[in-house]
């Protein structure tokens, strides 16, 4: 029983006391974004990284030829 009063009374101390909770939701809301992030380039990063070689295969290639050169 005494152990069961220990652990409410530091349940409610706890509860009262959010001096670090900003930091702490930041840290987490840093670490889904960044787990989120990398989940994506690991996924989406090969096709898209097809597609524009793709599209980049369909674009036909071009010579600089200006009418008037740099150099007259």
């Amino acid at each position: 029983m005494h152990s069961l009063v220990y652990l409410q009374s530091l349940f409610y101390r706890l509860a009262k006391n959010n001096t670090g909770a900003v930091s702490a939701e930041y840290t987490f809301l840093i670490t889904f974004i960044a787990i989120v992030a990398t989940l994506g380039m690991v996924f989406l990063g090969p096709p898209i990284a097809d597609y524009f070689t793709a599209v980049g295969g369909t674009i036909p290639d071009t010579q600089l030829n200006p009418v008037f050169p740099l150099g007259s």
